[in-house]
């Protein structure tokens, strides 16, 4: 009997095995100095969108969702946008500038890669009627 509950104490393990599997390690935070640049055909756009500036940039990743916070080191975070970034496009589901509370917001941000490094981060949510735009450049030594 003991070698029979044994051996299902093992299908049962097994069992919870391949249907709950071990929790992935969260990624660590990916954090980057640079500075936000805008192109003048988006300067154009100023009086309708905030352009925000930052030097650094911090990417946290949790399972699908990440936060994206766009910060300058003399005075802290300039936006940090929310949503569910599967791959390297982020669907925005909710913002906060400086250290305010979150609202819901709509937009997407996406990573850009060139050499195998990140080139650009883009960003551009609304939240109610207001727009921002985040286009971050990272500094390669």
């Amino acid at each position: 009997m003991t070698q029979g509950k044994s051996a299902l104490a093992m299908v049962a393990m097994l069992f919870a095995a391949a249907h709950f599997p071990a929790r992935a390690q969260a990624a660590p935070d990916m954090v980057l100095s640079g500075h936000c640049q805008y192109p003048d055909r988006v300067l154009r756009f100023q009086s309708q969108t905030a352009l925000l500036p930052c030097d650094t940039l911090t990417i946290r990743r949790d399972g699908q969702g990440a936060t994206l916070d766009f910060s300058r080191r003399s005075w802290g975070t300039a936006i940090r946008l929310t949503g569910d970034m599967p791959g390297d496009r982020m669907s925005i589901g909710s913002l906060s500038l400086r250290d305010g509370a979150p609202v819901a917001a709509t937009g997407t941000c996406e990573i850009f890669y060139a050499n195998g490094n990140v080139s650009v981060v883009s960003c551009l949510a609304k939240a109610g009627s207001r727009s921002y735009a985040t286009n971050f450049v990272p500094s390669h030594f």
